[in-house]
């Protein structure tokens, strides 16, 4: 029991071996087609990349400064729950950095609209530095044409040609795309002269999608903050400007939304100043107008001391006045639910830290809120948490005004109470002094209101113009010094992978698709009938070759045919033996003839008849006559010693030809004179070898079988179809044909037919013995391309 499962297991491991052997000596035959494919191969590999445009790294780092303000043991518990760690903030940064209005300013900033080419060499290729001439699209067409491209040639300093026609210089002038405008560039007035370049528009559009795709923005670690942005340019120095313009426009933004606060400040000093001015210039003349009328010149000293007095009560409730306006937008826009994504008004005058810090904190958070909202939907977890945290501090807000107002108040009154006995002083002052005195009064008020805001406008112009982005530029772009794009090696490696794909390929598809058969498996996975011989290609044109060339490799194989005809009929009363095919030209006729030569040759009498009555093709191989013959016996008008003769080349071989072709061969078959015929001449000779028609066309075949004490079904190799074995099997399993037995013929040995599989015939005739067998025709001289397509 042991015994059979290891024998098992080594037949099937034997087995594995065979198919990997055979399947790698499929392509190893193929070996000049595949050194022709890598040849082609590296030549098209050199091709592309001298054709090929180099690519070269451009690459900046950027610091982006991580400051999230602070909330207590809120933002340590959002910390906690990695809500806002640092790389949330940055993929928000670097999807702005790719956004399309910061590519579509970088676009314009470094006008990428207009494309320059040189036209010198093989390759195409761009200009970007150091330009004698520059094209403008000012206004484009309605219909414009992006893919045009112009070749313009600067004639001199006042002339261009633009495809053929002659235009201005420095004048804006037509073209196909709109109106253009050519500029020379002074500083290259030596070289400008007979310049030639070719142009192309660009849509901006395309522009932005073009470096959207190519632009590269990676954090250096998931903990960092240092963005590392690369491109492929095959020009290092516009890729240089377009990374450093980049920065410089994703700085701008930056500084323009922290500055918005500002600016609002800002706007409304301007406009509080204005209507001041105005009112100031009135109340001046309305003193002027009151002195001159009432011909004062001056008030005495006391009234000058309590105008003072009074004044800087004025000044104190003035600014008091000024808080509490603040301080009711500040509470419009907390009650007004709409206010949520509006910008926080001005906290002019405001002075308690505590309040300033939670708007600052406030309108931080609001933006942040804003530059989540761009990459991330409202739903997210992350935009709740920040709502939750504008929500917390419009609270805190709410409950600082609340105090702060009610202490504001508080000092108005107190205020209002004291300008109350100012004007019960006032009263007991003389009239005119009295009114003098008001009207200085409101002077003073408006001069020092006045002075107040430039004051407060010069700081805030101040903070606005050191307000600093939250970034920084690490190392400024810089191009790689050698191309990274094509890498040589790797074009090469993907050539030859492709020189080695493409015949493998071709070879395996033309092997999937053929339908004859081309190997021995192909007979053996289909039927069980064993195959007897396998028969080598031979280019002789001899009938009996067996005769005319003993020492060939065919002959031999002949000869092995013939010792295993010894296992297939043992006995000596086994004569009769049955050649067909399943088509015409499969060589039944050869191997059958000169099967019975071989048979000749060792001593024993054999005859061959022809009985393709249809068309028979021994007789014109032997050229032997036939007039008369089988069809003439069958019908009764010759005795079959009559049709009997002599093969001249072979002694003891003797052969029935077919006679005229009759219209009926299958009812002659059937008469009972064939088998009257087999048995006088199984008396008479040792064999008797039956040539028949295929079987895949008449049924003259099966009905000699029935005769026959061997059937040896021929099968020609790369000839015979796959699907005919199927008819083979079943001819064998329902035992139509007895002691059904299959023999290759014409095999290719060139193509590796029946590699490995150790039967003894097929594959290997020949191999390793120069000069044993009988050359068939002498070699010629083959030239290099003969022997590179040979087979």
């Amino acid at each position: 029991m042991t015994n059979n499962h290891e024998t098992n297991n080594f037949e099937e491991q034997g087995e594995s071996d065979v198919n990997l052997r055979d399947a790698l000596h499929k392509y190893i035959t193929h070996w000049r087609w595949f050194l022709i494919s890598l040849i082609v191969a590296m030549a098209l590999g050199y091709v592309y990349i001298k054709l090929s445009t180099p690519q070269f790294k451009i690459e900046t780092d950027l610091l982006i400064k991580d400051d999230k303000g602070s909330l207590g043991g809120q933002t340590d518990l959002l910390k906690d729950l990695d809500l806002f760690s640092s790389d949330k903030i940055i993929d928000n940064e670097v999807q702005i950095l790719k956004s399309y209005t910061i590519l579509d300013k970088v676009a314009r900033g470094l006008n990428l609209q207009t494309s320059y080419f040189g036209i010198e060499g093989v390759r195409r290729h761009e200009v970007y530095n150091d330009l004698p001439f520059k094209l403008e699209l000012i206004t484009p067409a309605k219909s414009i044409d992006y893919s045009t491209i112009y070749t313009v040639t600067l004639l001199n300093p006042n002339e261009a040609e633009i495809n053929g026609k002659k235009y201005p210089v420095n004048r804006p002038f037509k073209l196909e795309s709109g109106l253009v405008l050519l500029t020379t560039n002074p500083d290259d007035s030596s070289n400008a002269a007979k310049s030639v370049l070719e142009v192309k528009f660009n849509d901006v559009r395309d522009i932005v999608e073009l470096y959207s795709k190519k632009l590269n923005i990676s954090p250096i670690s998931k903990q960092g903050t240092v963005l590392i942005i690369t491109i492929e340019d095959a020009v290092p120095g516009k890729g240089k400007d377009f990374l450093n313009r980049l920065v410089f426009e994703y700085n701008k933004a930056a500084i323009e939304d922290k500055n918005k606060a500002t600016s609002a400040t800002l706007l409304f000093i301007v406009d509080r100043l204005r209507k001041l001015q105005e009112e100031l210039g009135s109340v001046e003349k309305n003193v002027e107008q009151y002195k001159s009328s009432n011909q004062i010149t001056d008030i005495s000293s006391q009234s000058q001391i309590f105008l003072q007095s009074v004044q800087g009560n004025d000044i104190q409730l003035s600014k008091v006045n000024i808080q509490l306006s603040v301080i009711r937008n500040i509470e419009n826009y907390l009650n007004n639910i709409r206010n949520e994504q509006a910008q926080v008004p001005s906290m002019l005058g405001i002075e308690d830290p505590t309040l300033l810090g939670l708007v600052n904190q406030l309108a931080e958070t609001q933006l942040k809120r804003q530059s989540l909202l761009q990459t991330i939907p409202e739903t997210n977890p992350i935009v709740s948490s920040v709502n939750d945290q504008i929500q917390s501090l419009r609270a805190a807000i709410s409950q600082s005004v609340k105090n702060l107002k009610s202490g504001l108040e508080i000092t108005k009154k107190q205020l209002d109470s004291k300008n109350a006995s100012f004007q019960s002083v006032i009263s007991q002052v003389p009239s005119k002094e009295r009114g003098l005195l008001d009207v200085m009064r409101q002077q003073e008020i408006k001069n020092n209101l006045f002075t107040y805001l430039l004051q407060k406008r010069e700081e805030t112009e101040i903070s606005l113009a050191s307000t600093a982005a939250d970034s920084r530029t690490i190392d400024v772009a810089r191009s790689s010094r050698y191309p990274v794009k094509p890498v040589k090696s790797l074009v090469f490696l993907m050539f030859i992978l492709g020189g080695v794909i493409v015949p493998a390929s071709i070879i395996y598809l033309s092997d999937l698709l053929n339908f004859r058969v081309s190997k021995r498996v192909d007979i053996e996975r289909v039927t069980k009938a064993p195959i007897l011989a396998e028969i080598s290609h031979s280019e002789d044109v001899s009938a009996l070759l067996v005769a005319s060339k003993p020492r060939s490799m065919v002959a031999e194989q002949l000869r092995a045919l013939r010792t295993n005809l010894n296992f297939v009929i043992p006995s000596p009363d086994q004569k009769v033996i049955l050649f067909t095919s399943s088509i015409s030209g499969e060589g039944k006729s050869f191997i059958s003839l000169n099967l019975g030569g071989s048979l000749a040759l060792s001593g024993k009498r054999v005859v061959i008849l022809e009985l393709d009555l249809r068309k028979p093709k021994l007789h014109a191989g032997l050229e032997i006559g036939n007039e008369k013959g089988l069809s003439n016996y069958l019908i009764g008008e010759v005795d079959y010693k009559g049709i009997i003769r002599n093969i001249p080349q072979q002694e003891n071989y003797f052969i029935i030809t077919s006679g005229p072709i009759p219209p009926n061969p299958a009812e002659l078959l059937v008469n009972g004179k064939i088998e009257t015929l087999i048995e006088q001449l199984k008396q008479e000779f040792d064999y008797v070898i039956l040539d028949a028609p295929p079987v895949g066309l008449v049924t003259d075949a099966q009905i000699l079988a029935a005769y026959a004490d061997a059937v040896l079904f021929i099968i020609r190799h790369n000839y015979t179809a796959k699907a005919h074995i199927h008819s083979i099997e079943n001819f064998y399993r329902t035992k139509k044909f007895k002691n059904l037995n299959l023999v290759m013929n014409s095999i290719d040995t060139q193509g590796g037919y029946g590699y490995g599989y150790g039967y003894g015939y097929g594959y290997g005739y020949g191999y390793g013995y120069g000069g044993y067998y009988q050359e068939e025709t002498p070699k010629k001289k083959k030239s290099f391309f003969s022997k590179m397509f040979k087979g």
